[in-house]
């Protein structure tokens, strides 16, 4: 028998330790480095250049500010800000057990657009709680890498995530894929629901939510077409790969709105919208 309707999943809500606050600093720390936390409280994280300006010239903290650290790997700490710009350190002195990491995992994949929109795009996906991010290539899309670039490229796309990470309070760094070909990231989907975004599709994504619901908060795959949108043979091969089209309406999105407004409406379906 089908469940209609919202799906229910538990979402906790985040916790703040004394003298901390919603707008509490945050930054994301080596993994390694905060691993050595869980040996006791009063763990010392020496801070690069670069952390202890934004610290101390961008955000103008002072010796014994609170900060909140965070690992990329869903941990994060009340710490306090030691030394200056020059030899600043973070000192771990509680963990905070809370994560406000959505219950559905939404993978976006997202075929290539032109380079400031998709540095938005993978900004405002990693601030809506999007689980991984795939640029994709497509037959339509308006720009071509060589191995070289994509790798600058992908760095440049996992510093955009780190930063958006810190902004939004997400503890978990969502993972950014190496930019591949559509038959690539179709050919190694897994997620029991796909999903592809198509202006002509004859059903929409509220009338799809009955079928979404049941999945009880599934992982999602969610294909977002180029500027010019998906070739007709390219829709043929989604649909072979078992994703389903869906639209969002009567108008026409641009590629960094669809993802982002898709992203949205399946948080508020299953997730912590």
């Amino acid at each position: 028998m089908l469940q209609r309707g919202r799906a229910r999943c538990a979402v906790r809500a985040p916790q703040l330790l004394p003298g901390a606050s919603a707008l509490t600093p945050r930054l994301l720390v080596r993994r390694a480095a905060a691993a050595e936390a869980a040996d006791g409280p009063d763990t010392r994280i020496a801070l690069d250049s670069r952390q202890g300006h934004y610290l101390t010239r961008v955000l103008r903290l002072t010796e014994g500010a609170v900060v909140e650290a965070f690992d990329g790997s869903g941990r994060r700490w009340r710490a306090r800000l030691s030394g200056d710009r020059g030899a600043a350190s973070l000192v771990l002195e509680a963990e905070i057990d809370a994560t406000p990491e959505s219950p559905v995992a939404i993978h976006l994949g997202q075929c290539l657009s032109s380079a400031d929109k998709m540095d938005w795009t993978i900004e405002k996906a990693v601030e809506l709680g999007a689980k991984s991010i795939s640029p994709i290539f497509s037959q339509r899309s308006p720009v071509r890498f060589d191995q070289a670039r994509a790798r600058r490229k992908l760095e440049h796309w996992q510093a955009i995530a780190e930063a958006a990470c810190m902004q939004s309070g997400r503890d978990t760094l969502p993972l950014i894929a190496e930019p591949r070909s559509l038959e690539a990231w179709l050919a190694g989907i897994q997620d029991p629901i796909r999903l592809v975004l198509d202006p002509r599709a004859s059903v929409t994504l509220s009338a799809w939510r009955s079928r979404l619901a049941e999945a009880e908060c599934g992982p999602i795959s969610l294909l977002i077409g180029p500027e010019s949108g998906l070739a007709d043979s390219e829709l043929k091969a989604s649909a072979s790969a078992g994703f389903v089209a869906v639209s969002l309406g009567p108008r026409v999105l641009r590629t960094e709105t669809a993802g982002l407004a898709a992203l949205s409406a399946l948080q508020a379906l299953l997730g912590d919208f």
